[in-house]
């Protein structure tokens, strides 16, 4: 059974040293560390914020045991924007039709006023996000009133109705990705720092609702939450396309049976779900052939061909030329450039 703690024992961590919920175990040891806490039935979790009279930002980092629910129990007038970095999390909110699912490179925008929110986290595994959370005059001046999205969104806040940024969880862009490291690389507590980190969360912001202004268009045949479950496909295989995978496997990672896979995803992203393997293969291989000095035979190797002859077939009908050659080539345009 999931353990159940309340969502304001974590984000407000003043409180955490309540003998009910988390004891502190490792004390700052000055101004720029972030507090870290511990609960045996949780694990341990670290929060580094920078707050303002507008919005809070929290580097939430949780080192999960076992698995557990957060729930939110406080009605709020904030909206709350989650960056998703690392692990997994399903939360249901009040009000909204279906479970968000959220996971690492996706971002959402969410109102929900009422609170009983409930999030499910599994345990054994590290989850990582940017939380920020944005009071709601502020966020209504940064709207404008120029576009639909922003109109539905300034009717659901007049009306106190529940929403999110997008019914299905956008991907964080690299422009994003490096504003993200770049808050949560910084430590110096001064003036300086905090007008620094503003910024690169104002621009944050910008970028997102500029996102959900211009979302991208999904096909008719597919349905929201099936989209975004194709997108999580998506982000896995960039991250693991050297594994042994199958059309099986692939079904399972995403919770989609093998039709909807194959027929969604070469729908969404114009290509077959393998043609997209073979092409994030082909461009790892040739980039380890210009810029390392691994042989053909140990890239074969770590694209998982037993027979190199094999690797160099589909590497030649891929690119259009020998790995051998194509090694030559790149090696030698690589060499110009550094000299």
């Amino acid at each position: 059974m999931a353990f159940v703690i309340n969502a304001s024992d974590i984000t407000h961590f003043e409180a955490l040293s309540a003998p009910r919920s988390i004891t502190e175990i490792i004390p700052s040891e000055s101004v720029t560390e972030s507090p870290s806490y511990y609960h045996p039935s949780v694990g341990k979790i670290k929060f580094s914020k920078l707050s303002t009279g507008y919005m809070q930002v929290t580097d939430m980092r949780f080192e999960l045991l076992n698995d557990f629910e957060l729930h939110d129990v406080d009605s709020t007038d904030t909206i709350n924007i989650n960056f998703f970095l690392n692990g997994s999390l399903d939360t249901t909110f009040s009000g909204l039709c279906h479970e968000f699912n959220m996971r690492p490179n996706f971002h959402n925008l969410v109102y929900s006023p009422e609170g009983r929110d409930v999030s499910r986290v599994s345990g054994a595994q590290n989850v990582e996000m940017l939380h920020i959370s944005l009071q709601r005059d502020f966020f209504v001046s940064c709207l404008g009133h120029d576009d639909v999205w922003g109109e539905h969104i300034l009717e659901n806040l007049r009306m106190e109705r529940p929403f999110v940024g997008s019914k299905i969880n956008p991907e964080t862009t690299p422009q994003m990705t490096r504003l993200i490291q770049t808050f949560r690389s910084y430590s110096e507590p001064d003036p300086m720092r905090i007008l620094l980190m503003q910024s690169r969360i104002l621009e944050l912001l910008a970028l997102q609702i500029n996102q959900f202004r211009a979302p991208a268009i999904i096909p008719m045949d597919i349905r929201p939450d099936e989209a975004e479950k194709l997108h999580q496909l998506k982000t896995f295989l960039d991250s693991n396309f050297l594994s042994d995978l199958s059309l099986t496997q692939l079904s399972k990672v995403c919770l989609l049976n093998e039709f909807k896979v194959k027929r969604g995803f070469k729908i969404l992203f114009g290509t077959t779900v393998f043609n997209y393997l073979r092409k994030l293969r082909m461009e790892y291989a040739s980039s380890m052939l210009t810029y390392s000095s691994t042989s053909i035979d140990e890239v074969a190797d770590a694209l998982g061909y037993e027979h190199t002859q094999h690797f160099s077939t589909a590497f030649k009908k891929y690119i259009g030329v020998s790995p051998s050659i194509y090694q030559k080539k790149g090696r030698a345009i690589h060499h110009h450039r550094a000299i």
